[in-house]
């Protein structure tokens, strides 16, 4: 009897143990199953951010002193309007040459346009009439010069390298804050070459060639707060901050690289060296941050450099238009296209190329009838209100 007994309380412990165990596996997998589908892998082609910011037009300023409305999206109605808005000489010294930067990712709503010509003057053009207002007459050299508007549009600052002067301009009544000349004990210039503006809009970055160094200037007062000094021989002769403003990028003329400093301290980050027959000119950061644009003067190519290995990860090869070298590289409104700029030249045309930078690859292309000098990305309302009162229809052939 006591045998029985134990032998069926033994089979009855085994199916319990049976049952219990069943149902901890059914209630593991019921617990566990949606997790591996509520978090998917999503591909950025998918994310919000490919969805592309396509609501503006770009502002042209030629070689020849030409301004263009231009739709960069549209394949038949690109040339929306000109207007000659300066007299410039035929001769290429004498020509609208150098650039106009505005802040990243923002549109150009002023009511002045700054124009620097390859003499040392500024030419100023209210931007309602497309007509000249005021010339600034910085230098009397042939050599860089360039102009860059505040991050909140109020003052521009000019750096004109044969001259060594530096100054900045307050928009609202075109007077200067200050200006300064950067020259040696002996009278040389510093040759400062290119100017940019921190995004907290507190101070100017510029590189002074001639002396191997790198300032930040405070932008109401002149005063240089801090000094990089470079390598004997460097020349450093263009800046770009991130928009994050704790980055700042030196492309050097003496020796082929670019060089990644620190905001406000300028301490080395890293350096890279361009592929040979490459020479850097000028750049941008990415929004994120994550990678600069290089836009060499002398390749038509975009040298693309992660700022985490300061390493070049990738080269984008643009269209082959002669003479080879770009002029300006930038984003556009949105965050959505770096826009490049290639000269190429006053008889056959440039060319404005946007490349996407969900995919790093060509995504537009806008060839130019003459050689470009500038470009500024405009509002569509802005665009409009141009083409309907200021401008002169398109014509073809334009290269006068």
């Amino acid at each position: 009897m006591s045998y029985k007994i134990w032998l069926l309380a033994g089979f009855l412990i085994i199916i319990l143990i049976g049952v219990g165990a069943a149902y901890i596996m059914m209630k593991s997998s019921t617990s566990s199953s949606p997790s591996s589908v509520s978090t998917p892998v999503v591909s950025t082609s998918t994310s919000s951010s490919s969805t592309a910011n396509n609501n503006f037009y770009f502002l042209v300023f030629t070689q020849k002193g030409i301004s263009q409305v231009i739709n960069p999206f549209s394949t038949s109605a690109q040339f929306l309007g000109f207007q000659h808005v300066v007299n410039i000489s035929v001769n290429l010294p004498q020509q609208v040459y150098y650039w106009v930067e505005v802040p990243a990712m923002q549109m150009f709503d002023g009511k002045y346009i700054f124009a620097p010509v390859n003499n040392g003057s500024v030419y100023v053009v209210d931007s309602s009439t497309m007509k000249a207002v005021k010339n600034f007459s910085v230098g009397n050299k042939i050599g860089f010069i360039g102009v860059a508007i505040s991050p909140n549009g109020q003052y521009a600052a000019i750096a004109d390298g044969p001259s060594g002067v530096v100054e900045v301009i307050n928009l609202s009544n075109l007077q200067v804050v200050w200006k300064d000349q950067f020259l040696s004990p002996t009278g040389r210039t510093y040759y400062p070459c290119d100017v940019r503006w921190a995004p907290n809009g507190q101070y100017l970055i510029v590189p002074m060639k001639f002396n191997n160094s790198v300032d930040t200037i405070n932008a109401m007062t002149g005063k240089v707060m801090n000094v990089l000094t470079t390598s004997p021989g460097s020349q450093p002769y263009m800046v770009s901050p991130n928009m994050q403003g704790t980055m700042v990028a030196v492309e050097f003329a003496g020796n082929n690289s670019v060089g990644f400093y620190s905001l406000p301290n300028l301490q080395y980050m890293g350096m890279v060296a361009m592929p040979s027959g490459v020479t850097p000119q000028r750049g941008t950061f990415t929004p994120d941050g994550k990678y600069y644009l290089e836009a060499p003067i002398n390749k038509n190519e975009v040298v693309v450099i992660s700022t985490s290995s300061f390493s070049i990860v990738n080269t984008i090869s643009l269209p082959s238009i002669s003479p080879q070298g770009l002029a300006e590289i930038g984003i556009t409104p949105g965050g959505s296209y770096a826009y490049v700029v290639i000269h190429g030249s006053v008889s056959s045309g440039g060319m404005i190329v946007l490349i996407s930078l969900n995919t790093m690859s060509i995504a537009y292309e806008v060839p130019l009838t003459t050689a470009p000098a500038f470009v500024l990305p405009i509002s569509e309302s802005t665009g409009g209100y141009l083409v309907d009162n200021v401008m002169l229809p398109p014509i073809t052939g334009l290269h006068c």
